[in-house]
């Protein structure tokens, strides 16, 4: 998946976990992603709190089916969601990401603990494409669902709008807008910060958390935050 020869380089980078300095450059993306495997972070660890439950429940409430997980990286969430009788698509800047991400072999009866038993179903499919998120031609969709992961938030001290609205785009008119924010830094008494979530609402979205029964009718912002 990776050239060894430059493991060493790889090995004595201190920055091996910032994202790169220009977010559109593959071949950087390439080496973060390197960088992790070389240190065992492989999507074992980087999925470890992954817990899709409550939006596999909300997709099959809804008749929905198509889903666009957004800045994958070597995420598995695909292939869970894929196992659950999804249309997904996985979308990375990252030739590296995508080919990690496809050839790990998730263990037996493994997928499951991601959302539960009784969710499993035939008929998913799964498709992985290399390509910038930006270009609204790149997977242009409509998806009933789009997931992004700790990705939009690296434009958050840029112009977030760049990101959020070739995304937005891509939703139908009923959709869900899946966005996870992780917020490393943060440190009581200060509160945490979800890096996408005034975008949304200066948007005019309607934000909700899959509870309180059924999805509101139109485009709704499920938010998710996680620190430490």
């Amino acid at each position: 998946m990776f050239s060894p020869d430059n493991s060493e380089d790889i090995m004595s980078d201190m920055n091996w976990q910032d994202p790169p300095a220009d977010l559109l450059d593959g071949s950087a993306w390439d080496q973060y992603w390197i960088g992790h495997i070389q240190r065992g972070f492989g999507p074992q660890i980087l999925d470890m709190f992954l817990d899709d439950s409550e939006l596999v429940r909300a997709m099959k409430d809804e008749g929905m089916k198509r889903v666009l997980c957004a800045g994958n990286g070597i995420s598995q969430e695909p292939k869970i969601l894929a196992a659950a009788g999804m249309d997904v698509v996985a979308l990375d800047i990252s030739p590296q990401a995508a080919e990690i991400a496809k050839r790990f072999q998730i263990p037996m009866g493994a997928i499951s603990q991601y959302y539960g038993a009784g969710f499993e179903s035939p008929g998913g499919k799964l498709e992985f494409v290399t390509g910038n998120i930006l270009d609204p031609t790149v997977c242009p969709g409509p998806f009933d669902v789009i997931i992004e992961r700790s990705t939009v938030q690296n434009y958050y001290s840029r112009d977030i709008g760049t990101v959020m609205n070739p995304l937005a785009n891509r939703l139908s008119e009923n959709g869900i807008f899946f966005s996870h924010c992780h917020n490393g830094a943060w440190r009581p008494p200060a509160k945490p910060v979800h890096f996408s979530e005034s975008w949304f609402k200066g948007a005019g979205w309607t934000i909700w958390y899959g509870d309180s029964g059924r999805k509101p009718q139109g485009r709704v912002a499920w938010l998710c935050l996680s620190t430490g």
